[in-house]
This record gives C-alpha cells, structure tokens and sequence, in this order.
C-alpha cells in the first residue's frame, strides 16, 4: 500500500483534493487488512512524510493519515515503533528553528494518537514518561533559555500546552511570565500573518484563564507581569496587553488592593500610566472588560492617598470617558469609570456641569429596550445625585427632571444621593496621614543590588525573615530553583517555595507577593495570627521532606547528625541512637549583661546526669528498671549551612504564660562548632540573622539581616562558597517591602542600642575543619565517664 501511495502522492496530474480523497480511500479499505509486515511499511512511510524538511502541506497532511489509521488498526505496533526513546531522540535532535517547527508538532501528533489508544498501565506510565520528556524540554527552551525564543517558536510551545496539558511547566511564576511575555509580544506587522497572531495570543490567553480556575491566586502572579508592560514608558504597550487585562474575570479584581498595599508608596505615582493606557484603549477601541480594572486601580490609588493622581486622571479622561456612553458596545465599562471619577471628585463642579449636560441628551432616546431603560436609569440617577450635591447649576437639574418624567424613572432622595456621595467619595476609608508628600511623584523604587522586598500578608513577617535567610542559603536555594521534579498538586509546598524564590529573584517590581506559598502552610501557620520563624521553618522542612525525595534532597545543606549515648551506673549497659537535625536548638539562660555568641553555642559534646534528685531516671532495659545514668551527646556530622536557633521563648509556669527572654547576644561573623568528642573544631561563617523585636513572645515583628550577593541567586550548580565569592557579599536589611544597605557593624550597633531588638535565629556556613587534638583537652567520652 505505500507504494501505491508515494505513486499518488508523485502524480503530477492530479489535484491535492483528488489524491486526498484518494489516500483517504486507500486507508479506509486497506490498512484493516495489513499484516504486520506491511503495516510497518506503510508506518514508515507516515514517518518519513512527517520527518522531510521539504514537505509539502499535502505529504503533512498524508503523514497524519497514516499515523492516525495504523494507530487505530495495528495499535501494538504503533507503540512498539513510537515509543519513549523515540520522543527522547526526537528532543536531541531538535536544534533549529526549522527542526522546532517540524518536530514540536509531530510529537504532538504522536501524543496524542498515544493518549487516544493508551489502553493498559503500562501504556499509560509510558505515555507519562513522554510527556515529563516534552515537560523538560519545554521548561529548558521556554523557561529556563539563555535568549527568549522568536515569537513563532513560542506559539509552537504554546500549541503544545493547549493540546497536551502534562506537557506545561510545572513552575507556575515562570509559566505565567511566558505566557505573558508572549501576548506582549505580538507582531503588529511581521511574516507571520494577523490570523496566526491572533490565534496564537488567544491560545495563550486561554491558558492563562486555566491558570486563573485552577487556582485563583495565580492571578497575583500574573499582576505583576501586566503592570510591567502597561508601566513600561520605554516601548508602547501592545494593544493585546489591554485584551489580556480585559480577559481576566471581574470577580479577580479583589487580588487588585493588596497587590498596591503591598507596594511601596514612592513607586504608586507608576500606576498612573498603566491606568491611562487603559482608558486610552477604553475610548479607541472595543475592548471589553477594561472598566473594572480601571475603577479597581483607581479605587486602590485612593485607599493610599493618591488624589493628586485621580484628579489628573479625572481631569484629563473624564469628557473622553463620557463621550464613550454613546457606544452601546462600550457603555458596560465606561460608566463605572465615569461614576467613580464624577461621585469621587466633589470639589469640581466645572466638571460637573460640563459632563452632565452632555448625559441628559443620552437618556432621552432610551425607549426601545429594557437594556437601554436600565442604562438610562443609572444615568438619571447619577445625574441626580449631582444635582443634590452640586446644586442646581445653570437648570441642569430642570433638564434632568425633565428627562426622568419622560422616561418615568424614579426619583432619588436626597438622603440616599448625599449617603452615595459620602460612600463613593475617594476618601472613603482612609486610614492614613494624606501629607504633601503623597501628591508629589517620586522616582520609581529601585532596591539596593537588584533585591526584592517580600510583602506582609498581615503578621506574616515571620515568614518573610525566614524566606529571606532561606533564601541567602545559596546551595538550599539553587536546590530548590533547580528542581523540576514533578510534585504532587495537594499542597505541593515546594512547587510554592519554588515560585517564591522565583519571584524574589526576578519580580519586575521589586516587591513579591508569597501569597501562594503562605495559603500551603498548615491552617493554624496562616490564620494571620503573629507565629514563631523557627517554628516555620521546622514545618517546612517537614513538609518538604514528605512530599517526594527530590525535595528531601535540596535540605540535604541544612541536615546533620546528633549522637546520644547513656550509659547505666548499676549494669554499665550503654545505649546509643543517631538522630538528625535541620537546627540547634541552643538554652539561652536570662541575664541581664551580654554573652558572646561562642559561649553560647559551645553546647557539644554535653554530659547530663540523669538521677532521682534531677527527676529524671533512666530506664534500663537491661535492668528492666528506673536506674541513675549519664547521658552524653555529641555531633556526628555537621551541615553545609548551619541554623543555631537560640531558645528565647519558653512557658513561665507562674505566670501560665509563654515569655521572652531578651537576653543580648555580642554576635561574631564566624564561630567554632566542636565535632565528635570534642577533639575537632568546624569552622562555620555567619551569613543572616532573623532579629525578633518585641517585649513579648506572643507579639512583635520580624526582620532579617543578610550577607548577599548578586542581583539575584544563579541556578547553576557553582558553589557560592569560596573566599573570593565571599568576600563580595554584602550585608543588608530585609524588613518585609523594604530592603537597606548595611554592614556587620551596622548590625551590631543597632542590636547594642536596644533591648527589644534580639537575634533569634542565626545562619551560618561551613568554611574549614581545623583539628585541635594538640591543644584541646581531652573530653569525657562515655568509655571513661
């Protein structure tokens, strides 16, 4: 049969639709028929007119057919040929443009034949394992690509997310910004023609809003991203931006306020262009959806004090606006606009006048359909309620009444107008001082070396402190940047943790919203309640390690290993059991006077007796009773990256009460932690400390200093500790939004100044083993106690 196709396919004479009807034909009577022999040929044909680089439309169109009949009729074969090694063979051997266009969509094809006659577990784990193959691949070229891939080679990616979901990125922050970044680039005149432009902005359009119902919080991800083109004064922003902003449901525009909250003030004056933009679009062209968004930024703009900004919005778009009320298609979105400018400005009656006497002649004709009497009936009543507050300016108030009679639309009380105004004025609720420095534009915020400010979800700064230090844990972090693996979706924390540390290496606005990361933690962790940053991390890590071994892995630079051995003073029976660690919990006792740092961690190797008189016997297994002992512990093995957790809070039975214990602490930039029995000494440098301040254990705020690089963390597999690397970090102050420069000495100088401001938590990484066998004393080991 392959034979007698390629003589088809070579037949001059005949049209493309002739030799289709003809192969389709061939196909329908033929290939049930095939041995197994000739149905392999005819495959190989199939997969030969697929892999030519000079096909034609028709030999691709010919390859599909035979792909799709073979798989029907000879499914085993199908398999047998197309199987995991194949799809790995077809990803090396992708390298051009010309190979991406040809093998992308092939493999697609074959997917999906795959998917529709998978039908036993062993295909459907091979199907699995094709898909985490296209998965890598496309996190390499789209994501994790030196130089963005050309917007043709995009949408063939794109292509392949809408028709083989297992095939995105698991990285949802990444994912999105792909998927942003490729609708912001949309050729407005290219070789690519405008329908192909079109469907490839609305594939991508389209896995945005899967992204969005999947999870709502992914909309705070995607924010960022569209305020980043809609802010760019660099390069005008695409008109299929504004689509995308008028894509995202209505119902999404709550994410909008804390997303300003959390920015810093002397960056909000940026918001003014994106709103702009958007009004600019609302009035030229038909852009559903947009109002919302403009009536939300706004709204959010003046919950902070910014009505310098709103009035030169209202002052500049409100007769635009307005005009827009004579288009049905565009009366949806800029009405609300126009309300929240005309019942939020109260002081501009020239504005007043001029617009309303512009509505009366729009109300008038408003007869025909029930539409256009609910229309007409918002504009009545907002005139109205102007003509209340205003007064009535040159008869604006007769005109309006006389337009309301002839439609016998209500009448508005003036309670009810005065009570819509109050509620609608843009200083509704404003919980701030509104100085001069508010109405004033100051120059985009720009953190120190490039760093990203964490934004405070309410009492969430322990989190934030201990990200922060995280974070600056260079091996723990490429680790978990690096991990691709794919994790299960119910509270799958390291998919989360993964995209904070994304965001807090590459959020274009230099704040970042862990919003995602924060609603994974354990309900009472999140209950916006104050919590313990030791606590955190210890459920973190905890999560971590349950949830697969790729992410057991990346703690593999916090872990190491304790030793207790106790031995019996009646039978001299020794116990002994190695346990793990993430942190060193260390006692801090109260005083008054400052302790230095090494005194303190200088814990190991201890020896506890454990007796009548402390309370605490012993129970031998050996002597199958309550016996005296002593109990020895000491550091089998230490980690890279070490925590030293000072136990500051602990429960004051008199008081039934958890305390503070504001002992100060005189830190140092490197300590010695004694290994084994005490014979060798491992050096560890200090790297980030998460301050606690507050009198109490119950309440209080959390900040971290760090010893950082960058503009941001790399993701290869260097190691950042080497001399030379270390000596170009640099310390700084992360207080949530806020990030400072500063110095070790900075540090210790603002630690000395007050007693409320106390190290809690204290990060340090390995340098040197330096043996101390000649000069140290010999320890008490539980063969001579």
């Amino acid at each position: 049969m392959e034979t007698v196709i390629r003589k088809v396919l070579a037949a001059s004479h005949l049209p493309d639709n002739d030799k289709k009807r003809a192969i389709n034909t061939l196909l329908a009577r033929g290939v049930p028929t095939l041995l197994k022999p000739d149905a392999s040929l005819l495959l190989d044909l199939g997969l030969d007119l697929k892999s030519a680089s000079n096909r034609t439309l028709l030999d691709d169109w010919t390859g599909d057919r035979i792909l799709e009949a073979v798989s029907n009729t000879h499914r085993d074969l199908f398999w047998a040929v197309l199987h995991t090694d194949w799809f790995h063979n077809k990803i090396s051997g992708t390298i051009s443009n010309m190979d991406y266009a040809r093998n992308i969509m092939f493999m697609v094809q074959v997917a999906r034949r795959k998917e529709a006659t998978a039908l036993t577990e062993d295909d459907k784990l091979e199907l699995e394992q094709d898909m985490t193959a296209l998965r890598i691949f496309a996190e390499k070229k789209c994501i994790g690509a030196q130089s963005p891939l050309d917007y043709t080679l995009q949408g063939i990616f794109i292509v392949m997310f809408v028709n083989l979901p297992a095939s995105r990125p698991l990285v949802v922050s990444d994912y999105i910004q792909f998927l942003v970044d490729h609708i912001a680039s949309s050729p407005v005149t290219s070789g690519l023609s405008q329908e192909a432009s079109l469907r490839s902005t609305k594939n991508a359009t389209l896995l945005l809003r899967q992204c969005w119902d999947d999870r709502p919080d992914n909309v705070v991800l995607t924010l960022p991203h569209l305020l980043f083109y809609l802010s760019d004064t660099q390069t005008e922003c695409p008109l299929a931006i504004g689509r995308l902003v008028g894509a995202v449901p209505a119902n999404f525009t709550s994410y909008v306020e804390p997303f300003i909250q959390g920015m810093d003030r002397s960056a909000l004056w940026r918001l003014q262009l994106p709103i702009q933009r958007l009004i600019d679009w609302l009035v030229t062209t038909d852009m559903p959806g947009t109002g919302v968004w403009i009536v939300s930024l706004m709204e959010s703009l003046a919950s902070q004090g910014e009505f310098m900004i709103l009035r030169e919005l209202a002052d500049k778009n409100a007769y635009k606006v307005a005009r827009q009320l004579a288009f049905k298609e565009r009366r949806n979105d800029a009405l609300p606009v126009l309300r929240l400018i005309l019942l939020g400005y109260h002081h501009s009656d020239v504005l007043f006048k001029n617009i309303s006497q512009g509505l009366i002649p729009l109300v008038v004709p408003c007869r025909k359909t029930p539409e256009d009497r609910e229309f007409a009936a918002e504009v009545c009543s907002l005139a109205q309620t102007l003509v209340i507050h205003f007064g009535d300016v040159d008869d604006i108030g007769t005109k309006v009444q006389k337009a309301r009679m002839a439609l016998d639309l209500p009448i508005v009380p003036r309670a009810e107008a005065l009570r819509t105004m109050q509620e609608s004025s843009w200083k509704k609720g404003l919980h701030i001082q509104n100085t001069s420095a508010g109405f004033r534009r100051k120059a985009a915020l720009v953190q120190p070396l490039g760093k990203v400010g964490l934004v405070n979800l309410g009492n969430s700064c322990f989190m934030n402190s201990a990200l922060r230090a995280l974070f600056c844990s260079g091996d723990f972090a490429r680790a978990v940047l690096n991990d691709t693996a794919k994790v299960p979706q119910t509270r799958a924390l390291t998919t989360r943790l993964r995209e904070a540390f994304t965001g807090m290496s590459t959020s274009r606005l230099s704040i970042y919203t862990p919003l995602t990361l924060y609603k994974a933690l354990p309900d009472w962790l999140n209950d916006g309640h104050q919590q313990d940053a030791a606590e955190f991390t210890k459920i973190l890590f905890s999560m971590m390690e349950d949830e697969d071994p790729a992410s057991k892995k990346a703690l593999s630079s916090f872990h190491g290993t304790v030793v207790n051995q106790i031995k019996c003073h009646v039978c001299g029976t020794v116990s002994s059991n190695k346990e793990g660690f993430y942190d060193l919990a260390v006692p801090l006792p109260a005083a008054d006077s400052s302790l230095d740092l090494q005194s303190v961690v200088d814990v190991f190797p201890s020896v506890e007796e454990l007796n009548e008189q402390n309370n605490n016997m012993y129970h031998c297994d050996n002597c199958h009773a309550l016996r005296a002992a002593t109990r020895y512990t000491m550091l089998a093995s230490l980690p890279t990256n070490l925590i030293v957790s000072l136990n500051r809070f602990r429960f004051d039975v008199q008081r039934s009460r958890r305390i503070k214990i504001n002992t100060p602490i005189r830190l140092v930039e490197s300590i010695q932690i004694k290994l084994q029995d005490g014979h060798d000494l491992q050096g560890y440098e200090l790297y980030a400390v998460v301050i606690h301040t507050g009198e109490s254990a119950n309440h209080g705020h959390y900040y971290t200093y760090a010893k950082d690089s960058g503009p941001s963390i790399t993701t290869n597999t260097e190691s950042a500790s080497s001399s030379e690397a270390a000596a170009k970090l640099t310390w700084l102050l992360y207080n949530d939004t806020s990030v400072t420069l500063s110095s070790f000495e900075a540090m210790q100088q603002a630690l000395a100044n007050s007693r409320k401001e106390t190290p809690y938590m204290l990060f340090f990484r390995k340098t040197e083993l330096h043996s101390s066998r000649a000069h140290a004393p010999l320890a008490r080991t539980i063969s001579n106690l």
